[in-house]
């Protein structure tokens, strides 16, 4: 699978932060993903969040103005995170710190997927419960809406997936499926053999963004 552009540290620590808040950061599907973030992090019930890749600080932001206290790390300085460090260097940064969950969205796939199972292992020695997203590889074709009525509604979303090899986008060392290891039910393996519970599904409103929840609350 090819890739296009720089990726990796090189490509993400030199970004601008106009980058975050350009354009297609206005997009109705960007603006649903930070919302959904939003709505499954505030499901997790945390006192303490670690939120690893600070975007544009929309979710930081309003997890802070709920009440949650939120630390916020990534590795590009123009961002502005409480911490600046690569993601297998944060044990050292925050010194023994715990969290109640880790929020890792969008950042997994800029780095080589052979670097995944150790972030993980990072991600689960700093908090209980994580909630990670990644982009899908394969096109997805359909219909997105909402189906409600009067003021209760349900996110609707028909379509399928095609099977068709595309290149990877631009920063992206991997997707989902761009490759045989990194299918969903072998990510989904991978996050078993750290937390006892894991969940995976779609972004509703966005098929583009798989979303993974690990917890091992039940098992402490």
């Amino acid at each position: 699978m090819t890739r296009q552009g720089k990726v990796g540290a090189q490509r993400e620590a030199g970004l601008a932060r106009s980058y975050y808040t350009d354009e297609g950061n206005f997009s109705p599907e960007h603006l649903y993903s930070m919302s959904y973030q939003i709505r499954q992090l505030h499901s997790f019930r945390p006192k303490r969040v670690l939120e690893i890749g600070i975007g544009n600080g929309f979710v930081s932001t309003f997890l802070r103005q709920s009440g949650i206290e939120v630390v916020t790390a990534d590795i590009n300085p123009a961002l502005n995170p409480d911490v600046c460090a690569p993601l297998h260097e944060l044990p050292q940064h925050l010194q023994g710190e715990r969290f109640d969950v880790v929020s890792c969205c969008e950042v997994l796939e800029h780095m080589p997927f052979e670097e995944f199972g150790r972030n993980l292992d990072v991600i689960r020695g700093l908090a209980p419960e994580a909630f990670i997203s990644l982009p899908g590889h394969f096109p997805w074709m359909g219909v997105m809406g909402r189906l409600g009525i009067h003021n209760r509604f349900v996110d609707l979303s028909l379509g399928l997936r095609i099977p068709c090899r595309r290149r990877l986008t631009d920063g992206h060392f991997w997707e989902i499926a761009s490759e045989w290891r990194t299918r969903r039910s072998a990510l989904v393996a991978q996050m078993r053999e750290r937390f006892a519970q894991v969940d995976s599904g779609v972004f509703p409103m966005n098929r583009y963004h798989f979303y993974f929840r690990g917890s091992d609350k039940g098992a402490r």
